[in-house]
């Protein structure tokens, strides 16, 4: 069964698994109640297939394994369904990208799982016993499906300030006065891209790291120092229960998993705040708007990785003027200044200078 709906955003169907149609008529249509047992259902995934593994003692897809589970009796009615595979073998994965050595589980081959407790285990052959290394997923350049809004719904936003406040932007997207481009990379002259564009805290400092090619192919922006780990806020973003921000805060957890690796043991969400927007134009004249998220990093991150795109991590000190603006990217120009105003509380010499930086950033929609 699926259930499918158009209110939620402009256009866009959203279609509903069995497991939360059945929660929810379980619930009685209540949409937090379901939530709450869906939360449950995810860890019951877990939960089943490393019984069944425990018990076959033998590698098995998610088919394979809710196929067992029924034969077992071990499925409950709320997780039975068409594609209950396809969120099992989902929840898996997730729980291996992201507690890594800490999950109960890992891959034998591409789709196939088997319980790291048998690692050790001399009585299964070792092709069993010999976990694979899946690729990072790399970020794609052109992201499909890109939340946007026409720069004649924004602009008076942006005409004479750089930041503009959350429930402005919020009231636009919950009266539906949104739309989803093509893709970045073919979004139309009238299209201000959404980009959750999230700051990792610590104290009063800021993470920053330099730019590679492996993501980045603006020339302003390449080479150059970010303060900001930013994705695009796509359609998928936008979940049942996501609906108070759009998703945004979704979109740049999802960056940081990616490029920090930061473990799934650690509630992200909770350390998670959407702060404001900031409005940018680049040089060929592509709106951008900067959804501003604050993320305060848990105390057990040390940021140490080699991957191509992340390059010289360093903290900054946002209560410390920054003397050479120009080795930073545009974007990370304008958040920059918004942030030590906010955070660090470090004010321009005058506000000449503070209109440099939003005219050297790209400032507004014009």
């Amino acid at each position: 069964m699926y259930l499918r709906f158009t209110s939620l955003a402009a256009g866009q169907r959203i279609e509903l698994s069995d497991t939360i149609c059945y929660l929810w008529l379980r619930c009685g249509r209540d949409w937090r109640r379901a939530a709450g047992l869906f939360g449950k259902t995810l860890d019951a995934y877990l939960q089943i297939a490393e019984s069944i593994l425990r018990t076959s003692r033998a590698p098995m897809t998610a088919r394979e394994i809710l196929k067992r589970g029924l034969a077992l009796g071990k499925v409950p009615p709320r997780l039975r369904g068409k594609t209950q595979h396809k969120t099992l073998q989902a929840r898996i994965s997730e729980d291996i990208l992201l507690r890594r050595e800490r999950s109960s589980f890992f891959r034998t081959k591409p789709g196939v799982f088997f319980l790291r407790e048998f690692i050790t285990d001399t009585s299964i052959p070792e092709k069993y016993r010999v976990p694979i290394i899946a690729r990072r997923r790399q970020r794609e350049l052109a992201v499909r499906q890109a939340l946007a809004f026409d720069t004649h719904t924004v602009e008076h936003l942006c005409a004479s300030t750089c930041s503009v406040s959350v429930p402005k932007i919020l009231n636009l997207l919950q009266a539906q006065q949104f739309h989803y481009a093509r893709s970045t990379k073919e979004a139309r002259s009238e299209d201000v891209l959404v980009w959750a564009f999230m700051l990792v805290l610590r104290d009063n400092a800021v993470l920053t790291y330099r730019h590679g090619r492996y993501r980045e192919e603006r020339d302003s922006f390449l080479r150059k120092r970010s303060l900001g780990f930013f994705s695009p806020v796509v359609q998928d973003d936008l979940s049942l229960f996501d609906q108070s921000d759009h998703g945004i805060v979704a979109s740049g957890l999802r960056a940081l998993n990616v490029d920090l690796n930061l473990n799934a043991e650690y509630e992200l969400a909770d350390s998670a705040r959407l702060d404001s927007f900031v409005c940018t134009c680049e040089e060929k004249g592509t709106r951008n708007l900067l959804a501003v998220v604050y993320f305060d990093c848990p105390e057990w991150f040390e940021p140490l990785t080699r991957r191509l795109a992340i390059n010289d991590l360093r903290w900054h000190d946002l209560s410390t003027p920054v003397n050479h603006l120009e080795d930073f990217d545009p974007w990370s120009q304008l958040v920059l200044d918004h942030a030590q105003r906010t955070l660090g509380k470090v004010q321009p010499a005058d506000e000449a200078s503070a209109q440099e930086v939003y005219q050297f950033g790209g400032r507004g929609l014009r």
